[in-house]
């Protein structure tokens, strides 16, 4: 392949990856406003709200925080943070993709647990937006205290040296000269093996299932309540089941190409196809753009808030 052919490739994917990185900040802003002026206009934020405005600021930080950084990084603009800026980001970094994962499968399993205990509305409401609150709370303390490793085994690396990627970033060279830097490759494997099974695998497992068991709950309350009568009573619920599903086939499809991609070089010492590590990146960045056009697309009270927003101005 010519030079000039590789350039102009060059030049597509790095054009293709920054549209996805504004549709990402664009996208969670407007998920995530519509949401605030939901609250604002009633007065306290439902379950569901606090949820979707937990994925969208998660999603969001992670896009500005990292996303913008390999895109101006592929533009050829060189940065460069301190040993110890390092391990702020790094740590920020690792809690953000571990946050993203969770927060995905919070909304199945909130789904699930209303559809399963069918509190009155009232009661529900109140009784799911605290449980939600401690839910998000417990997760991002969690989460925090898993990422704790990035702040001692992180360190800064010089130059354009080409490391072996890891789980928990797939990119094979130093971001702003952030690299991790485990005492051993047993460690480094070890960690990159737990964030293989407790933040990939077992909130994946746990969002299908909900999201299956959501469906059958809800079936079954139509034939039980006949078909005309059950489908109006259960309309918005139904409606939620299939958002939901769609975000989390978009996840599984996304997120799970890029666990594979980067799982396949941290677990072997085969050299690194450049192919599989740019699917890694678009397929991360993919979910993170398409997630709130999903939410936005079918959630109807996000959609008439949206409307007077934009009629308003």
């Amino acid at each position: 392949m010519t030079s000039d052919a590789l350039s102009q490739g060059n030049v597509v994917q790095v054009t293709l990856y920054g549209a996805l990185v504004l549709l990402c900040l664009l996208g969670n802003s407007l998920v995530l406003l519509t949401v605030l002026a939901m609250t604002v206009k009633r007065g306290t934020m439902a379950a569901s709200d606090l949820l979707l405005a937990n994925l969208s600021t998660v999603n969001l930080l992670l896009t500005a925080m990292r996303n913008t950084l390999i895109f101006t990084a592929d533009l050829g603009l060189q940065l460069s943070l301190s040993a110890a800026w390092c391990r702020v980001f790094m740590f920020t970094w690792v809690l953000l993709r571990a946050m993203s994962t969770w927060a995905t499968s919070c909304l199945s399993i909130f789904h699930c647990r209303t559809i399963r205990k069918q509190h009155p509305l009232g009661a529900r409401e109140a009784r799911g937006a605290r449980d939600a609150a401690i839910a998000v709370s417990a997760l991002w303390m969690a989460n925090a205290l898993y990422s704790l490793p990035a702040l001692v085994y992180s360190s800064h690396m010089a130059g354009n040296t080409t490391l072996p990627p890891m789980l928990v970033s797939s990119t094979i060279r130093p971001l702003l000269g952030c690299t991790w830097a485990f005492p051993s490759q047993q460690s480094g494997l070890a960690y990159a093996t737990a964030s293989l099974v407790i933040h990939e695998t077992v909130p994946v497992v746990l969002m299908l299932g909900a999201n299956v068991y959501t469906l059958h709950k809800l079936k079954g309350h139509v034939r039980a309540m006949g078909a005309e009568n059950g489908v109006a009573r259960f309309a918005s619920e139904r409606r939620a089941a299939k958002v939901i599903l769609a975000l989390v086939i978009l996840f599984v499809g996304c997120w799970g190409t890029n666990t594979l991609a980067v799982s396949y070089h941290s677990f072997t010492s085969w050299p690194a196809a450049p192919f599989l590590l740019q699917a890694a990146n678009f397929c991360a960045s993919l979910f993170l753009g398409m997630s709130p056009l999903v939410i936005l697309a079918g959630h109807s009270q996000l959609q008439r808030t949206l409307r007077r927003m934009i009629c308003a101005r």
